[in-house]
């Protein structure tokens, strides 16, 4: 029996997880006019945490400043870009069922995100969907986040239930990683857009109704 559904967020509860990757690759553009955008493989910006993302553009940027420094300019820029986006209309409503059902079995929830606690909760109170959950854990609470497994571990632990009564939706090759290194049951939301490497995951979704086909067969 499932007793809790674990969840990353930019991706899965939200499809921000593409547009991030966007917004890298024309920050890592305006730093670097002079990269080519056609040889340069960016697709090992998505899913990073914080710290491995910073030390991503510094490399693609070829520069020598701190990562405090590249930390700052992306942090203005991303800020400026994320000024636009609405949550509501990149919210995946059609994970409201799978969130209700949960409820109504005792099941547990949680959000296990790599972004900042601060943007957790404003993307989960834009889609008024966070009072549906028991556990909002964030990777600044741990000190490497996925693809290490701590921020799962962690989150189990404050649910107080096992790997193998969790079970989590994930997008990024980094979070099915993490998730699978600590020992849960992992369904990949499957993305098209950009070459994801979801292998790993127990389960590959078109969708969140084809996800919770999956959490309800398993809970049987």
């Amino acid at each position: 029996m499932i007793k809790a559904i674990i969840f990353d967020m930019d991706g899965v509860i939200v499809d921000t997880e593409f547009q991030d990757f966007r917004i890298q690759q024309e920050f890592i553009k305006k730093e670097n006019p002079s990269i080519n955008q056609v040889k340069t493989n960016f697709d090992e910006l998505i899913g990073q945490s914080y710290n491995m993302l910073y030390e991503t553009l510094r490399k693609f940027i070829g520069s020598n400043d701190s990562l405090n420094e590249i930390k700052r300019r992306f942090e203005a820029y991303n800020a400026i870009a994320y000024e636009s986006i609405n949550y509501q209309q990149l919210f995946r409503k059609e994970l409201l069922p799978i969130l209700k059902w949960a409820k109504s079995k005792g099941v547990l929830l949680a959000v296990a995100s790599s972004s900042t606690y601060e943007h957790i909760i404003e993307v989960l109170n834009s889609c008024n969907i966070k009072n549906y959950f028991d556990v909002i854990y964030s990777g600044e609470f741990v000190e490497e986040s996925k693809p290490n497994p701590a921020i799962y571990l962690n989150t189990l632990e404050k649910l107080n239930v096992s790997a193998n009564q969790a079970i989590t939706i994930e997008d990024s090759y980094y979070g099915i990683s993490a998730a699978k290194a600590a020992g849960i049951t992992t369904i990949a939301y499957k993305e098209m857009r950009a070459a994801i490497d979801q292998s790993a995951a127990d389960y590959l979704v078109e969708d969140m109704t084809e996800a919770y086909e999956i959490i309800q067969t398993l809970n049987k």
